[in-house]
């Protein structure tokens, strides 16, 4: 059986128990029941990822070491980690999917790497402005992950960012990004690659840092909202419906949260975020 019927398999399963954990959320069933499917359900959509490239024997092998070795210290951290930690354990995983989101897009629109040969139901552009987005995405997870991370640590002694003309500032990264964005698109640059990824990561270190300590887990939920906009995009460039359906999953569900959480503060979602007196 070759690689791509694996990944049709993969993709499947996938499909399969992503239908089931949406099917019995909407029937009430409580979220704690749900994660092992959806992290059994995500997986297999990984693997698809990995196999649609059809990697060499070798390459395989140590494909599943890394899945091995990754889900073995995955689990035993989280099962040593006290209750009062999870939230810097959740953070860590942000911002280690912002760094592979980074990397696989960066894999994606190098047009010698497998990534490059296997998308072949998308054009050019679409798949290099996917993977650009996906880039995008993961570098705001990085950098608003990070500030969060650190913040985590120091608890009681974190502080805000705050300076005159830091909004300004705000909007001048996030616009060299775009400018950067649109410059590898058109000349299709490594350096304009990369210099987007490190404004990209600058611009989310930049919209959490000023951020109070009330905002923690709203912006969480955004930034897990963006792993899911990223894997939608990746699922887009690699022409895999399972990525796209998982991403968008992820994202309109991190997006349902953060109006919740506004509801019940009594506040739009957007001044939840960004007002200063949070």
């Amino acid at each position: 059986m070759g690689m791509q019927q694996l990944a049709v398999i993969c993709d499947l399963a996938a499909a399969v128990l992503l239908a089931i954990c949406a099917i019995s959320g909407a029937g009430g069933r409580p979220l704690p029941a749900l994660v092992p499917l959806l992290a059994l359900g995500l997986g297999f959509t990984a693997l698809a990822a990995l196999l649609a490239s059809e990697p060499s024997f070798g390459s395989l092998l140590l494909i599943l070491l890394a899945v091995g070795i990754g889900v073995t210290l995955g689990a035993g951290l989280a099962l040593s980690a006290s209750l009062a930690r999870v939230p810097l354990f959740l953070t860590g995983l942000l911002i280690l999917y912002g760094i592979v989101a980074i990397l696989l897009s960066s894999a994606i629109v190098d047009s010698g790497s497998l990534f490059w040969q296997a998308s072949i139901g998308t054009g050019d552009i679409e798949r290099l402005g996917a993977a650009t987005i996906a880039m995008i995405a993961g570098c705001l997870v990085l950098g608003g992950g990070s500030v969060l991370f650190f913040r985590r640590i120091r608890a009681a002694g974190a502080s805000r960012l705050a300076f005159a003309g830091l909004s300004r500032l705000q909007v001048a990264v996030a616009a060299m990004t775009l400018l950067l964005a649109g410059v590898f698109l058109v000349t299709l640059a490594p350096a304009a690659f990369w210099l987007c990824a490190l404004m990209g990561a600058l611009a989310g270190a930049l919209l959490v840092a000023p951020m109070g300590a009330k905002a923690g887990w709203p912006l969480s939920v955004l930034l897990t909202g963006l792993c899911g906009l990223s894997t939608a995009a990746i699922g887009f460039a690699l022409a895999s419906l399972v990525m796209i359906a998982a991403g968008g999953l992820v994202a309109a569900s991190m997006a349902s949260v953060l109006v919740d959480l506004a509801r019940e503060s009594g506040r739009r979602p957007l001044p939840m975020l960004f007002d200063k007196r949070s």
